[in-house]
């Protein structure tokens, strides 16, 4: 049979590095199932007031609560606004960039590409008179 080996008190005092995290674990507050998403889509709506979203979820509250929600909230926010004004006058280099045109250095695709880029939109317009 089964014999239950007793420990003394100064064995459980030394735990190991493991030991301790799992110990802490159980002093934070865990969502109530599995799916973090289901738990916070669940929850009464959070007033952050002039706090932006990023700030809120990078906050250790959060980050305890809905570990892995939070990660995912942090990666997207944090991705940088990207005007879809750089990728059209990228596209526009394809018909700059003809085959005659293919020894073009990128300095001077660049510097064509602004050009062009600025005479569309009429800033040129108010530097040259």
């Amino acid at each position: 049979m089964y014999n239950k080996v007793q420990r003394k008190p100064e064995e459980e005092k030394e735990l190991s590095a493991f030991d301790q995290i799992a110990q802490d674990l159980g002093k934070y507050m865990r969502p109530s199932s599995q799916d973090e998403y289901q738990d916070y889509i669940n929850q009464a709506p959070y007033n952050i007031g002039k706090m932006s979203a990023l700030v809120w979820w990078g906050q250790e509250p959060q980050r305890r609560r809905w570990p892995r929600l939070s990660l995912m909230a942090l990666d997207i926010l944090s991705i940088p606004a990207m005007s879809d004004e750089a990728e059209r006058v990228f596209s526009g280099a394809r018909r700059t960039i003809s085959w005659e045109r293919a020894q073009m250095e990128p300095p001077t695709i660049e510097m064509v590409e602004c050009i062009k880029h600025w005479k569309k939109s009429g800033i040129l317009n108010q530097i040259v008179i």
